[in-house]
């Protein structure tokens, strides 16, 4: 479940609710106006800076049909989006040089119908989502650490955006 934010009342990400993983059902839920690989899945990139958190959230996706690939920086996520053209990015929003905001803004900008995911652990993303808000820029946000449950749910649910 994506929240819905009140920035000036939530010092810190809420906690999500507990919807149940079912590996393998990629087929049951599809995501809905978006591109897709030749099965009909979504093309993921996934942006974090610790390498064995992407890593593990691609094996995650891939594990339910969908095409993932990890990077660890976000000037290498732009530079793949170029030819990659995900239809979904999810990206830790703490990272060092772009963090996941301004790389999610650039991606926007060479594939503008892909949708950004953000995920953080860290209370100083309020300020960054925030500012990114008020300049119309919309994500959608998962708090750490990301349950696959939650994760897949969200893929599958549809947008819900950080206003």
């Amino acid at each position: 479940m994506i929240l819905d934010w009140q920035f000036a009342s939530s010092p810190s990400l809420p906690l999500f609710g507990e919807p149940k993983w079912n590996p393998g059902k990629a087929g049951d839920s599809p995501v809905s106006d978006q591109r897709s690989d030749k099965a009909g899945n979504p093309r993921i990139l996934v942006i974090d800076d610790e390498t064995l958190i992407a890593e593990t959230v691609v094996e995650i996706l891939k594990e339910e049909g969908f095409e993932a690939t990890a990077v660890s920086t976000g000037s290498s996520a732009i530079e793949l989006a170029e030819t990659l053209r995900p239809d979904i990015v999810l990206s830790d929003v703490i990272m060092p040089g772009l963090n996941g905001i301004e790389t999610g803004i650039r991606i926007r900008q060479i594939v503008p119908g892909c949708r950004i995911i953000l995920f953080s652990g860290q209370a100083a993303t309020v300020d960054l989502l925030e500012k990114a808000r008020q300049q119309g820029h919309r994500f959608d946000i998962l708090a750490k650490p990301i349950r696959p449950e939650q994760l897949i749910s969200v893929i599958r649910g549809g947008s819900g955006y950080v206003s």
